[in-house]
């Protein structure tokens, strides 16, 4: 094998090598007679064209080439954990930067760091909040400064690194930080504090100032930023000289940055032929904690086996949807836990029992009490199965200021219960910021008219990612007004797709229904609900016929959405369904 491999005479040069940025003529060559080295540069090059062609793309689609850059890191990542480790005892003293497993991880976090960076530009076109905007620019500053941390500690000082390479990201570390610390200072001048906000800026300007980068294309993109916060600077200081007469802070009066980083790599996955490489002649590699992922897909769906209330916010667009049996739900929404039409305390009985008394089948010990703290309350309805009285009234104890959005319906019997609610008309929206930072846009939708043609409708609502990556659309009855719908778009539809039947009369759509809804919206997923899998008995729950079947379902839905997944919720287990993840 050894023979073979010499044979062929493969020999690279190295871009990370400090000597490639002297010696252009005659550039340094390494040979490295080992197949598996061969991989490891292979890939190395491999994460360096995903990385380049996230560049190219990123004018025009700032989605995708997050996702590239995204990609690029974990291969990196793999490279720096999987491959490279094992190769060290056969590699010569004279070696290409490359073949270090930290440099691979310090590329991986610079990819991380110019994926934020691209996600931060689709959080400033979306209008999100100068204190976020200023957490997630000094995020990239935090990703760089561990990659040079890195870098300083795997290399001794950087002796054998391009200077150009340790130069790139010292200076796009002071460049986040510099946009961070301006943004830190709309968000305090905002807030009525003129004199932090002034000194923040003359601090940020001071330490800018120092860390000029060496190359000059660069040193222009950090002058038109240095002169961006001058002009605010000037701005804040004349304002505050003839309005406000604020101390200037310094020094320990300052605020300490905080950063929020919000991207992770997307894992590799080896090839079979790669794997067998690895494992030829004994090497230890161990490829089975790698979680698989499907490729082609803009969007990707897991099934989390933990508990409900024991997950946590793990991505910027991302839905967590528990479902709790009948119409109830709890959806973590990048980071904002939303409680939806719970019925967690008694019985759904509407009051008279001897006509409908349902308990639910699966989650009979969860009670109120094993709810996390939740950060809303959404109503769609205001008859019982949707607004139960019973489980309301603790809750509102238990949260006494929890923002409530409900339909207008719900008025007489929230009011009194809760201080803090938005009442949405179809077409309204309203926009509730999480813990973090991060704002989630919910808007209303025309449900089902429960009486009289002329009664205002209940609702239907959209829910809107925190970056605008995912749209859910929810409504309990598979009742929808097409009109309001038609130019709308969903990439998860929650909806019951078995019918339920009183004589002459639907009290829940789906089958076909379901189907045209997860066309109208253009679905990528559907999430069936199972809303009449009750434990149920009185003269009511006697005369409901169910019509349909999941599978009658899954059958009607391939012959007019192909491409769209139906995922069935577990109840009590997290459905996670993240943004965009992969290569379209």
């Amino acid at each position: 094998m050894v023979q073979w491999t010499s044979d062929l005479k493969i020999r690279w040069t190295s871009n990370l090598s400090s000597s490639s940025f002297f010696d252009i003529i005659s550039p340094r060559l390494f040979q490295i007679d080992c197949l598996r080295f061969e991989l490891g540069m292979t890939l190395f090059l491999y994460g360096a064209i995903l990385r380049e062609r996230a560049l190219e793309v990123l004018p025009a689609d700032l989605v995708q080439s997050a996702t590239l850059f995204r990609k690029a890191a974990g291969v990196y990542h793999y490279l720096a954990h999987e491959v490279l480790p094992s190769l060290q005892p056969a590699l010569a003293a004279e070696k290409p930067p490359e073949s270090i497993p930290s440099v691979s991880t310090v590329m991986s976090l610079i990819c991380l760091a110019e994926a934020q960076a691209v996600t931060i530009k689709k959080a400033e076109e979306k209008g999100n909040t100068g204190g976020l905007l200023a957490k997630l620019h000094y995020g990239v500053t935090q990703l760089l400064d561990e990659a040079t941390s890195v870098l300083y500690s795997a290399t001794g000082g950087c002796k054998d690194i391009s200077l150009r390479f340790v130069d790139f990201i010292s200076s796009c570390k002071a460049l986040y930080e510099l946009r961070s610390q301006k943004y830190l200072a709309e968000g305090l001048k905002i807030a009525g504090q003129v004199g932090i906000a002034v000194g923040v800026l003359q601090q940020a300007l001071i330490n800018a100032k120092k860390k000029m980068p060496g190359e000059e294309s660069w040193r222009l993109v950090f002058r038109q930023e240095i002169d961006s916060v001058s002009d605010m600077l000037r701005k804040f200081e004349h304002e505050n000289e003839f309005v406000w007469h604020e101390k200037i802070a310094s020094g320990d009066e300052l605020p300490l940055p905080e950063g929020k980083k919000i991207v992770s790599f997307i894992p590799y996955h080896p090839q079979r032929w790669e794997r067998e490489l690895f494992i030829y002649k004994g090497s230890v590699i161990n490829y089975t904690h790698l979680q698989p992922y499907r490729l082609g897909r803009v969007v990707s769906a897991v099934i989390s086996e933990e508990n409900a209330v024991g997950s946590s916010y793990s991505g910027t667009d991302v839905f967590k949807l528990t479902y709790l049996e009948g119409n109830s739900w709890l959806w973590d929404v990048g980071g904002l836990r939303i409680l939806v039409d719970p019925i967690l305390v008694g019985n759904l009985d509407f009051g008279i029992p001897w006509l409908y008394d349902a308990a639910k089948k699966f989650l009979k010990s969860f009670r109120l009490s094993d709810l996390p703290e939740v950060d809303c309350l959404l109503i769609t309805q205001s008859l019982d199965d949707h607004c139960h009285l019973k489980t309301l009234k603790p809750l509102s104890e238990m949260f006494p200021k929890l923002r409530v959005i409900a339909t207008p319906n719900a008025k007489e019997l929230l009011d009194p219960l809760f201080s803090n609610v938005t009442y949405l008309e179809p077409g309204q929206s309203s926009e509730i910021e999480a813990r973090n930072g991060f704002t989630v846009r919910i808007r209303a939708t025309a449900g089902p008219v429960l009486g009289p043609p002329w009664q205002r409708p209940e609702n239907g609502y959209l829910v809107f990612s925190p970056l605008g990556q995912l749209t859910l659309y929810y409504e309990p009855h598979c009742v929808y007004n097409k009109n309001f719908l038609e130019k709308e778009r969903a990439d998860i539809v929650i909806t019951p797709v078995i019918k339920q039947l009183l004589p002459s009369f639907t009290l829940v759509s789906g089958q076909e229904d379901a189907v045209q809804l997860a066309k109208l919206l253009h679905a990528r997923f559907i999430v069936p609900m199972k809303n009449g899998d009750l434990d149920s008995k009185g003269l009511l729950a006697s005369i409901i016929q169910a019509e349909g079947t999941i599978e009658s379902f899954k059958e009607l839905l391939s012959k007019e959405l192909q491409d769209a997944q139906i995922l069935e919720p577990t109840p009590g287990v997290p459905l996670e369904i993240s943004g965009p993840l992969n290569l379209p």
